[in-house]
């Protein structure tokens, strides 16, 4: 069975992002799979809630603004 992470790791700023979407994968799968009590379950929804927390913090760029920089408009502009 999968195993669980340290709660730490949704608090740590410098976690990597694929780290954490395969933690939220992991997650996801042991909830569907249905095979968890009621307790553990909303233990795993808050961790889950943690982890999309600190990635939203961390892929955050302000004001959301993506401006596409080419080759030729970086030499150009």
């Amino acid at each position: 069975m999968l195993d669980h992470k340290s709660e730490g790791m949704a608090t740590d700023d410098s976690g990597d992002i694929g780290e954490r979407l395969a933690r939220l994968e992991e997650i996801a799968e042991i909830l569907e799979e249905g095979e968890v009590g009621l307790e553990r379950a909303q233990t795993l929804r808050e961790e889950a809630d943690e982890e999309l927390e600190m990635l939203r913090e961390t892929l955050d760029v302000g004001d959301g603004e993506i401006i596409e920089v080419s080759g030729d408009s970086a030499v150009d502009g």
